[in-house]
């Protein structure tokens, strides 16, 4: 599992030890994914739990919208932009799994 991705996670890329990750189904079994070697990575705990029973491109959306989130909900962080301590900068997320691919072509 962890050879697909070169011992880190497939969303953020941190690097990842045998004792220290999970196996997340790309596609969740509720959704109709299927409990498969292709439909697995290897995700940090942070990822896999923050994921939950997202697709991709439903946690994709909600990654791409944290700083507006972050803007409506929290004063403390519109205080830390107010005050230049935080600058947000709203892109679009690229997983690691997607970056390696890239880079194999």
């Amino acid at each position: 599992m962890l050879q697909k991705t070169d011992h880190h996670c497939a969303y953020c890329g941190v690097e990842l030890g045998f004792d220290g990750f999970q196996v997340d189904h790309v596609l969740p079994l509720r959704l109709g994914g299927k409990d498969e070697m292709e439909n697995m990575l290897p995700a940090c705990q942070s990822c896999n739990h923050y994921k939950r029973g997202n697709s991709l491109e439903g946690w994709r959306r909600m990654l791409e919208q944290t700083s507006e989130v972050l803007r409506r909900d929290s004063y403390t962080y519109r205080q830390a932009v107010k005050f230049g301590l935080v600058t947000p900068t709203p892109k679009k997320v690229k997983f690691y799994f997607e970056r390696l691919e890239e880079a194999a072509l």
